[in-house]
C-alpha cells in the first residue's frame, strides 16, 4: 500500500515534530505500508494544486492534524487542512484521514469543511466533544509521540531545566525563572538556517543563523536524544505542549505555562483528572521545586495507565486506516 502524507512538520526542526512523524512513518512501515511522498508544513497547497496532482499516484492520503487546526479566521493553515479533505475526494479520488488533531477557536465553516474526511482522529478528549456535538465522526487517540514507549533510563543527576514556549509574551518569565534558580535553558527548536526564509523573516532567519553558528552546529535532531537531555533534570519547567508529553512518557516530573491552546490542561485532566501541574506566570515566580519535583504514587499510576492505552489506540488508529483503504480498494 503506498500512502502520502500531508502537512509533515519535520522542517520546523522542533523536537515534538520530528517525534510524532517518526513515529507516524514507523507504524505505517508495521503494516507495509511505504509512504510515498509528504507535503512540507507551511507551504499552502491550495495555491499549488497541480504539483499535488502530478505527484506519484497513493491508495490513501493521511493529514497530520498536529497542532495546525485552531484560531483560524486568523490562521490560513487550518483552512488549508480542513479543505484538504475535500481536495482529496474530489480531484485525487482518494480517501483521506485526519489524524493526531487539536481543535480550537475555529470558525462554523472550517468545521463543514472536515465533513469531507473519510475519519477524523482528535489528540484531546475537548475537541472529540465538540465535533460529537457537531455530528461529525471522529475517534480520540491521544499525541502519536506516545505511539512508541520509551526505555529511557534517566539519572535525574542536575536540580531543574527550564525549556521555552511557543507563547512569545510567556519567554521572559520562564528566563527570569531560569536565571534565579540557576537552572539550564534550552529551545525545543533546533535553530538551523533553514528555520526561517530569508525574504520572508529576514531578522528572524539572521538570528537563528548565528544561534546555529555559534551554538547549536552540533545539537542533534534526534529527538531521543532531546528526551535524554530532560531525563538528566529532577524537575522541567515549560510551556511546550510536546515537552510534556515527553516528560509523561518518560516519568520526568515537570510543570508547565500552558501553551497556545489549552492542549496542556487537556492532556492532563485526561492522565490525572486535574491540571495542578499547569501553573500561571505568577505562580510559576512563587514555585516550591520540593513540591513538584517528584511524582506521587497516585501520579505515577495514572501515567502508567494512560502510556499503555495511548500507545494500543495509536496502534489501532493506523491499522484502521489502512484496513478501511484496503476494503475501498475491494469496492472499487
Amino acid at each position: 500500500m503506498r500512502i502520502a502524507i500531508i502537512n509533515d512538520t519535520r522542517s520546523t526542526n522542533h523536537y515534538g515534530c520530528l517525534m510524532v512523524m517518526r513515529n507516524i512513518e514507523l507504524l505505517l512501515s508495521k503494516q507495509k505500508v511505504d509512504v510515498v511522498w509528504t507535503w512540507p508544513v507551511g507551504v499552502d497547497w491550495r495555491k499549488t494544486k497541480s504539483e499535488i496532482v502530478n505527484k506519484p499516484k497513493v491508495d490513501a492520503i493521511i493529514v497530520n492534524g498536529e497542532g495546525t487546526i485552531h484560531h483560524g479566521p486568523k490562521r490560513w493553515q487550518a483552512d488549508a487542512l480542513a479543505e484538504f479533505g475535500a481536495f482529496a475526494q474530489n480531484t485525487l479520488k482518494v480517501p483521506v484521514f485526519l489524524i493526531n488533531a487539536t481543535l480550537y477557536a475555529n470558525e462554523q465553516s472550517l468545521y463543514e469543511s472536515l465533513r469531507s474526511y473519510n475519519f477524523i482522529y482528535v489528540r484531546d478528549r475537548m475537541s472529540h466533544e465538540e465535533l460529537n456535538n457537531l455530528d461529525i465522526e471522529n475517534n480520540f487517540v491521544p499525541d502519536m509521540t506516545f505511539a512508541v514507549s520509551s526505555d529511557l533510563v534517566h539519572d535525574q543527576a542536575k536540580k531543574i531545566c527550564v525549556v521555552d514556549s511557543v507563547m512569545q509574551s510567556d519567554l521572559p518569565f520562564l528566563r527570569r525563572f531560569g536565571k534565579k534558580n540557576q537552572a539550564d535553558y534550552c529551545s525545543m527548536v533546533v535553530a538551523r538556517p533553514s528555520n526561517y526564509s530569508f525574504l520572508k523573516k529576514p531578522r528572524r532567519f539572521f538570528l537563528t543563523s548565528f544561534k546555529w553558528l555559534i551554538k547549536e552546529r552540533l545539537r542533534s535532531l534526534d529527538p531521543k536524544e532531546f528526551e535524554k537531555y530532560l531525563g538528566h533534570y529532577q524537575l522541567v519547567v515549560t510551556g511546550r505542549y510536546h515537552t510534556v508529553t515527553m516528560c509523561l512518557k518518560n516519568r520526568i516530573p515537570f510543570v508547565a505555562l500552558e501553551s497556545n491552546t489549552p492542549k496542556i490542561s487537556y492532556l492532563l485532566n485526561e492522565v490525572f483528572g486535574n491540571t495542578k501541574r499547569v501553573l500561571s506566570v505568577q505562580d510559576l515566580d512563587n514555585i516550591n521545586i520540593d513540591e513538584w519535583n517528584e511524582y506521587s504514587e497516585s501520579e505515577l499510576i495514572a501515567i502508567n495507565a494512560f502510556l499503555k492505552k495511548a500507545e494500543d489506540s495509536n496502534v489501532e488508529m493506523i491499522r484502521n486506516l489502512v484496513d478501511c483503504t484496503k476494503a475501498r480498494a475491494l469496492k472499487n
